[in-house]
């Protein structure tokens, strides 16, 4: 045999050994077999979470400014703040009642807490806002109450605008 035939030889038993090699150990099945299921859920999250997240975040956020607020002028007027609450009204509502006036009713309605009554606040025009409260008042014991509360949009800022209740 000469060298040429040698190593034609060689190549077919390395073919051979290569073959049974692979018969041997056959190639494992992916474990993603449908890539585009896959891929269909990751854009689908994607999606959800870079459109409708934000977009989301920008209806329902703004609707926690009115409770923010409540909640505020409640904790003021609850610890006696009053010169506090009275920097959550409106300028409106600052023009119809004094400071003096507002802490002298403020102190004879005695007002302990109030809560959001009922869910989300009413937006109008992303300017005015109404909320139902569930008003707490402490006169020798403990009485609750259910109205209302008005706020404006005052400088980027809401503002208490008027209560059903009597401050």
């Amino acid at each position: 045999m000469d060298e040429e035939q040698q190593a034609q030889q060689a190549l077919k038993e390395m073919f051979r050994h290569d073959r049974a090699e692979v018969a041997a150990h056959p190639r494992r099945k992916p474990l993603l077999r449908d890539a585009s299921r896959v891929r269909a859920w990751v854009i689908g999250i994607a999606v959800f979470l870079l459109v409708i997240v934000p977009v989301a975040f920008f209806v329902v956020y703004p609707r926690f400014g009115p409770v923010d607020t409540m909640t505020s002028f409640c904790l003021a007027e609850g610890n006696g703040e009053y010169a506090q609450a009275y920097a959550l009204l409106s300028q409106p509502a600052q023009q119809r009642e004094s400071l003096t006036d507002f802490t002298r009713a403020s102190q004879a309605a005695s007002l302990e807490d109030c809560s959001v009554n009922g869910g989300v606040p009413f937006i109008f025009g992303e300017t005015r806002a109404t909320l139902n409260v569930t008003y707490t008042f402490y006169q020798g014991s403990a009485s609750s109450s259910d109205g209302t509360m008005s706020f404006v949009r005052e400088n980027g800022q809401w503002r208490v605008d008027s209560t059903s209740a009597i401050f």
